[in-house]
Parts: structure tokens; C-alpha cells; sequence
């Protein structure tokens, strides 16, 4: 297998990783609802673990000059896509009853009254986004790999290009989102 052994932990991530690949495409097609405090959690959690997995226990991460490139290239290029799945993202505005149920939901005693009333999806087009940039992230990787840059390679360079990605996602939706709320009391007024 030219280097690289079949380990249980490597069936595993390798399990993981394309249930999560599944479950985000599955998503893209989908409509779902734009809590714009429920859409900034996931990249900041994502951020902050992948920043502290770079800082692995008893040991110093030496980025090189190749690994602050290649993270550069990567979070731009995350970033990217993730604003042109704001932008490709459709939205429609929610049932009174889904928004009432949206609502009256336990979410943590925190009450959403009026804050919610679209949702959104990117469709096919978002898969498609998302599949290009795992290919990318791949080939990055292997890339990386045989130039020697391999602090940039593993789980938490991962986590932070879904960060990147999640998080420019979101500013664009928000903005989109925060338009479309004008342009409606615009019209009702």
C-alpha cells in the first residue's frame, strides 16, 4: 500500500470523515432554518479546537515557511468557497407555524421571538462547492506532504478550513440576510 498501513484508526477516520462529507451534502439540499447565532457557533467551535490541536500536548508546533503557505493558500481558498456558497444560497421565508414551533423549541431558555424567519439552501451547486474543495484539500495535502510541510496535514488543519469556510459562509448569508429584512420592511411600509 506504498507506505501507509490499514489501521483500525485509519478505517475509522476514514469512516468518519465520509459520514461527515454525507451528512454536510445532505445538508446543502435541504432547507434549513438561518439562526444566524446557531450558524456562527460551528466555525468558532471548529476554529478554536483546530488552533488548539496545532498545540499538541508536551511538544511545539514549527510551522515552516512551506506550512504558512500551504495554510494561507488553504484558508483562502476555504474562505472562498464558503462566500460563494452564501452567495449560490437560496433563500425562502419560513411557515408561520414552523416559525412558531422554530420559536416555542427548548433552546436553552433563550427566547428566538422574531429573529428567525427565513431559511435557506445552497442546493446541488453547494455540493458541488463542497466537493471541489475536499479534492482541493486533498490534493493540498499530498502536496504539502512531499514538500515537507507536515504540521499543515492532519486534524487540525482540517478543522480550520471548515472553520474558514463555515464562518465566510455565514458573514455572506448574514449580510444577504440582513438585506433581504430591509428590502421587506421597505415593502411593507
Amino acid at each position: 500500500m506504498g507506505g501507509m498501513s490499514l489501521t483500525l484508526q485509519n478505517v475509522s477516520d476514514l469512516l468518519l470523515g465520509i459520514g461527515v462529507v454525507a451528512w454536510i451534502c445532505y445538508r446543502q439540499t435541504t432547507w434549513q432554518v438561518v439562526d444566524p447565532a446557531r450558524l456562527w457557533r460551528w466555525p468558532v467551535i471548529a476554529g478554536a479546537v483546530g488552533l488548539a490541536t496545532f498545540a499538541q500536548p508536551g511538544g511545539t508546533v514549527v510551522l515552516t515557511a512551506v506550512d504558512l503557505v500551504v495554510l494561507a493558500l488553504e484558508l483562502v481558498l476555504a474562505a472562498g468557497a464558503g462566500a460563494a456558497m452564501g452567495t449560490i444560497a437560496r433563500f425562502r421565508p419560513m411557515a408561520p407555524a414552523a416559525i412558531t414551533a422554530y420559536e416555542s423549541g427548548d433552546r436553552g431558555g433563550r427566547s428566538r421571538a422574531g429573529t428567525v424567519r427565513y431559511e435557506t439552501r445552497t442546493g446541488w451547486a453547494g455540493v458541488a462547492l463542497w466537493l471541489a474543495l475536499i479534492a482541493v484539500r486533498i490534493g493540498m495535502d499530498v502536496a504539502a506532504t512531499r514538500l515537507g510541510a507536515g504540521a499543515v496535514t492532519g486534524t487540525a488543519m482540517i478543522l480550520l478550513v471548515l472553520a474558514a469556510n463555515r464562518a465566510a459562509r455565514t458573514a455572506v448569508l448574514v449580510l444577504r440576510l440582513e438585506r433581504l429584512g430591509v428590502a421587506a420592511q421597505r415593502v411593507s411600509a
